[in-house]
């Protein structure tokens, strides 16, 4: 063969064994940092860190953010999840939605977990053609099942489970430990719903498969943890001790503290039935430290997905628009909604405070006063010019008014100047001097005020006026029109009629 021609092959066939050569020792490397999650969170860590480049930042991503959550550490699990990534290997949007959701699930966002989930599959769940992308599913699945778990959903729980396993064909070491994971999973389905016999003998069997690989030390820890509390349920608290330090002995080195903490407040319930108050204080304090220390970090997580950077969501948004719409309009309608479930019950407490406010501030407003004393009468008199209105009118005229303001004769439609002064017995410059004097307000103000109070007392004594409608209303209070009454009432209150009553109907 010409030289030529074998220096062609070689750079055709060559090139591309180098080049799956490569791709193979990534995947095999992806594969060990993922079996290193289940011995050992940090050492996952570090080996995902290694292999990190900006064309596998998102596998590496499904790693790290596994990792922290198994170690309980949820802000920066949060952090990683959130940062802009790209993949050339895989589905990139899957991958994507596994984090994602992963996170939610960890967080007690069971309620968006599912959303996310659901939608996905429901648009992308027939597409599962390679071998990769089944194991990517085999997961999701999972965390849908887990996710069921959680909301007592038990049914549909182990319909998810049964498609996580039937996604996995390749029985390589990694699939090998999700269906482990699965009939972990099953079990406590079982025990969930009571049927603790069942649930014994499948992790009984998986106990002992687990002994074979002492690697698998968070599988075993955990299903050590699952048969103490068989075991607690069956009364038999000494077998149920031994399963759980068995559980925890593993762990002592290793930061996996969501499961210490279980371990450590399943341990101290049980010592606490024996009445073994040594131990049961010794367990109950290092629950109560790990717990306190996972309570903060949860806590911070869930404020730090509330709180992340519009522009950066906004961003990733678009990113996974241009390539799945469907997904960048789901998200962003996820991160509205947890910024509306954060918000509703701090603006409802302010909407309230705002409201009695407004309330006290009115009931002040139209404080009219149904009384003047003669001392007040003096004080008037001393502080200004002499009246020529006689003392004792003056003091007639007022008493008289104090009779007309508690007769509520005010209501009716037709009151006029004139037509006081007629009942009062006097003529409309004195009356009028005298309400200006004395209630610092004209007469049409003065008698406006009167009605407006008397509104309002009676929406406040008697609930049934507030379904009716604004104008009988205006018409008891003796305006002429609706228009008149609904301007009269808001230069007073300083809010609407319709506005007011709302208020009243949300308070009850």
């Amino acid at each position: 063969m010409p030289q030529f021609w074998k220096i062609f092959l070689f750079l055709l066939f060559g090139g591309s064994l180098l080049t799956a050569q490569k791709r193979t020792d990534f995947e095999l490397r992806m594969q060990n940092s993922f079996l290193k999650l289940y011995e050992n969170p940090d050492v996952a860590i570090h080996s995902a860190q290694e292999i990190r480049t900006d064309k596998t930042e998102t596998p590496v991503i499904n790693i790290l953010t596994k990792a922290n959550l198994l170690k309980g550490d949820y802000v920066e699990s949060v952090k990683i999840a959130f940062e802009k990534s790209h993949s050339e290997i895989g589905n990139e949007d899957l991958r994507k939605i596994l984090i994602l959701s992963r996170e939610f699930y960890e967080l007690n966002f069971y309620e968006q977990a599912d959303k996310i989930i659901s939608q996905y599959l429901e648009k992308k769940g027939k597409s599962r053609n390679s071998d990769k992308d089944q194991f990517l599913y085999a997961q999701l699945f999972q965390i849908q099942a887990q996710n069921f778990l959680a909301l007592k959903k038990y049914e549909n729980a182990r319909k998810s489970l049964t498609q996580s396993s039937n996604s996995l064909k390749n029985k390589s070491a990694a699939p090998d430990l999700i269906l482990k994971e699965n009939q972990l999973i099953s079990a406590t389905i079982l025990f969930e719903k009571g049927q603790k016999e069942e649930a014994r003998k499948i992790a009984d069997s998986l106990l002992k498969d687990l002994q074979k690989n002492p690697r698998n030390i968070y599988l075993y820890s955990l299903t050590q943890q699952l048969r103490g509390n068989l075991f607690f349920e069956e009364q038999n608290y000494e077998e149920a001790i031994n399963c759980l330090k068995n559980a925890l002995l593993p762990l002592e080195n290793i930061n996996y503290n969501p499961l210490k903490e279980k371990v450590y407040k399943d341990l101290s319930i049980n010592y606490l039935v024996l009445k073994n108050n040594a131990e049961y204080e010794l367990y109950r304090k290092k629950s109560e430290e790990v717990s306190k220390l996972l309570g903060e970090q949860k806590k911070e997580a869930r404020r730090e997905i509330l709180q992340l950077n519009t522009e950066s969501i906004a961003e990733k948004s678009e990113s996974l628009r241009n390539k799945k719409r469907m997904q960048f309009f789901f998200l962003l309608g996820i991160s509205f909604l947890l910024l509306l479930i954060a918000g509703y019950f701090y603006y409802r407490e302010i909407q309230k405070a705002k409201n009695l406010a407004k309330q006290i501030k009115f009931f002040r407003s139209i404080n009219i006063p149904v009384k003047t004393s003669k001392e007040t009468i003096t004080e008037k008199i001393s502080s200004k010019k002499p009246l020529l209105i006689p003392k004792e009118t003056e003091e007639e005229i007022l008493a008289q008014l104090e009779i007309f303001e508690n007769s509520k004769n005010y209501l009716d439609n037709k009151m006029s100047l004139a037509t006081l002064s007629a009942q009062l017995g006097t003529n409309t410059k004195y009356l009028s001097e005298i309400i200006n004097k004395y209630k610092d307000k004209n007469f049409n103000t003065y008698i406006n005020e009167l009605r407006i109070k008397h509104v309002i007392q009676l929406l406040s004594t008697d609930r049934t006026y507030l379904q009716y409608k604004i104008s009988y209303i205006a018409e008891i209070g003796g305006f002429t029109s609706h228009s008149a009454f609904t301007n009269v009432f808001k230069s007073v209150t300083g809010f609407s009629p319709n506005e007011y009553l709302q208020n009243l109907r949300n308070s009850e």
